[in-house]
């Protein structure tokens, strides 16, 4: 290992000159509960496609960084109604079909076609990898980097709830659950959260301390709106728990419709299929073209190189300036939904590992939440927010979820009263989680699939009333009506 990668794998800069500056990538998984609800487009075809197109070429990314020696890469964060479904023999057995598919479609491309090679050579390189090292499920390889520190763990409430429309007992239910099915899974007893949709009511930060939570990250916007630094980290009013915001203006280079990476002309075009073969074989082109022109991978690894070194560029110009206005220890936080990478933005995964082995030549070191978070001592009172659109509450509680709310709150009412009675099971609470995902307001409120969501909110509501649980995705074994009540009438 080079003198400059072992700068990175140790991020405190005690084997080397001073870094220029840290980085910290956060980066985000997460899907809904797929499995059993339908196949195409918003049901099981879209674990298959984000299982081969994002986790297993990040996962793998991450990991031959890790036998390089990189170390304290990333936070990586895994909801655990994903990470039971990367695990789920119905996935596996679904995926390693669905790969074999995808082969087929490539081989059936003609001979002379020049996307061919490239598209069946991917298929069968992805289908050997998930036969190599996930045929099992996707925790062997996470539970590896773990224990390697190749990335530090974030868990997270257990269905990717909205966290501001939780009663403060189910908030809690749900956070519990996350943690331990963490610990179950990867053998990790994780301090830090991923708080789904980086959103924030005042006070809640007394369920994170209860728990034994320590950092999570907002959005830029809440942290100014305080007062605040957003590339300093702070304590929440009294409690211990620590915060930091992604940095917004760099986070924007890879999320912009307007200047964002995944836009350049090379790269493959996600929207443009090729329906005879059910293919992506067009790349983006430049606006003028009326016409999508077909996909050249050289092109796009040129592009990559590109993308990859003005990152870094972009990285020193914002430690510069924070230098300037007298920061010691110049700190960007990106927050990145895995999913941009790979499935979203095809060459994301390659990108990214470019963006790790470039660093060091720039003294640019890696750190985690939790070190980020580490040094934090000034107190802040943060102001209402989240990462969605206005970065208030709108997209999970304006008016055109304002139906999917009310549903969300009798129901919880419903198994609160249940507790109350000692007559409540896993099944209710398992049901009530898959009810409160964040994900189906925000279909709705995107317009995507919103019937689908409205429909799976009917069903949980109703498989909540009546105690049935088809889908089971985790056991809530900790969760007896007795525990949940005598802690909250302790409280």
């Amino acid at each position: 290992m080079g003198a400059h990668q072992h700068f990175v794998a140790n991020p405190t800069g005690n084997d080397g000159p001073e870094p220029r500056g840290t980085v910290a990538f956060v980066l985000h998984s997460h899907l809904p509960w797929v499995l059993g609800h339908g196949g195409w487009p918003v049901g099981e075809e879209w674990l298959y496609q984000g299982y081969a197109h994002s986790y297993l070429p990040l996962f793998d990314a991450l990991a031959r960084l890790g036998a390089q020696g990189f170390r304290n890469i990333a936070s990586l964060g895994i909801t655990p109604i994903l990470a039971a479904q990367l695990d789920d023999p119905r996935t596996l057995a679904g995926l390693e079909s669905w790969l074999h598919n995808w082969q087929l479609r490539a081989g059936s491309l003609p001979n002379n076609h020049r996307v061919r090679d490239y598209e069946l050579g991917k298929a069968q390189s992805t289908l050997a990898i998930f036969r190599s090292h996930y045929s099992r499920g996707a925790a062997p390889r996470i539970r590896s980097m773990i224990d390697d520190q190749v990335v530090q763990f974030l868990s997270g409430p257990a269905t990717h709830p909205f966290t501001p429309g939780l009663d403060e007992r189910i908030h809690e239910i749900a956070i519990r659950a996350g943690l331990e099915d963490s610990a179950r899974r990867y053998g990790t007893s994780p301090t830090g959260i991923w708080v789904p949709e980086c959103a924030y009511r005042p006070g809640q930060e007394s369920v994170y301390q209860k728990l034994g939570v320590t950092h999570f990250m907002v959005d830029e916007p809440a942290v100014v709106a305080a007062g605040g630094n957003a590339c300093v980290a702070y304590r929440l009013g009294e409690s211990k728990v620590k915060v930091v915001s992604r940095n917004a203006q760099i986070s924007d280079l890879l999320w912009s419709h307007e200047r964002g990476y995944a836009g350049a002309a090379p790269y493959r075009d996600f929207h443009a299929v090729d329906h005879a073969h059910g293919l992506k074989l067009s790349a983006v082109g430049e606006k003028s073209q009326q016409e999508k022109p077909l996909y050249d991978p050289q092109s796009a690894q040129i592009q990559v190189e590109v993308d990859a070194r003005n990152f870094v560029r972009e990285l020193k110009t914002s430690f510069e300036a924070q230098r300037k206005r007298g920061a010691e220890s110049p700190t960007v936080v990106i927050g990145i939904d895995t999913e941009l990478l790979g499935h979203w933005w095809h060459e994301g995964v390659t990108w990214f590992e470019r963006v790790i082995e470039l660093l060091p030549e720039s003294r640019i070191s890696t750190s985690t939440l939790e070190q980020v978070t580490s040094a934090a001592h000034t107190s802040i009172q943060l102001p209402a927010s989240s990462w969605g659109s206005g970065k208030d509450w709108s997209v999970w509680t304006g008016d055109p979820v304002r139906d999917i709310a009310m549903m969300n709150s009798q129901s919880q009412d419903y198994v609160l009263d249940l507790i109350e009675r000692n007559a409540c099971t896993s099944a209710h609470l398992n049901q009530l989680m898959l009810q409160l995902s964040s994900d189906w307001a925000f279909m709705v409120t995107r317009e995507t699939a919103a019937q689908y969501a409205h429909d799976r909110v009917l069903a949980h509501m109703n498989q909540v009333e009546s105690g049935v649980d088809p889908d089971a995705p985790f056991p809530l074994i900790s969760f007896s009506a007795s525990r949940v009540r005598t802690r909250t009438d302790s409280a």
